[in-house]
């Protein structure tokens, strides 16, 4: 048998096969964030508000590369971040308040509520990470208690900032309760 030689240089397969390569990432349907985008819809769909849990996921870039474990701790981590800023925004209020006395005294007992809970929510970050997601399903739970204590106070000018947080701890729960 006699061998052939190609007239093909190695610089011209590398450059086509280079070519070919990002020819295949740029076209193929099926990419990391694709997938991460689906699974991100998918959890989402099994909460109580889709259209937020995916816009609050998807918020974080590490969510399109994270499995179901990944993106749960993501959502715990997107409502610890809400609650500080729920808390500053009642903190705000209480030093600004003009009203009443008795309307002044609930918004430091949502204060005092919120105050209590960011420890509390850290701790079960920390949870989280020793894969005792129990404990940190029932850090969030109480979070989730706080709000609604809040919310009972009937602070008008809390109750967007109350809904917003209620429903992402609402939606990180039910996302909570999948690894179990």
């Amino acid at each position: 048998m006699a061998s052939q030689k190609s007239n093909i240089s190695p610089k011209t397969l590398v450059i086509i096969t280079l070519i070919s390569l990002g020819f295949n990432n740029y076209f193929l349907p099926i990419d990391a964030e694709e997938t991460g985008k689906a699974l991100i819809e998918s959890t989402c769909k099994k909460t109580q508000y889709p259209a937020e849990c995916i816009s609050a996921l998807e918020s974080d870039p590490g969510s399109f590369t994270a499995n179901l474990t990944g993106l749960t701790r993501i959502a715990v981590e997107k409502s610890a971040s809400k609650l500080v800023e729920t808390l500053h925004i009642v903190d705000m209020v209480v030093q600004n308040a003009t009203s009443d006395y008795p309307t002044w005294g609930s918004l430091v007992l949502c204060r005092y509520s919120y105050n209590t809970s960011v420890p509390q929510i850290r701790e079960g970050l920390q949870a989280f990470d020793q894969l005792k997601f129990e404990k940190s399903y029932k850090s969030v739970e109480a979070v989730k208690k706080a709000v609604i204590d809040c919310d009972h106070q009937g602070v008008k000018s809390l109750t967007q900032v109350n809904t917003a947080l209620l429903r992402l701890i609402e939606d990180t729960i039910m996302i909570l309760h999948l690894l179990f």
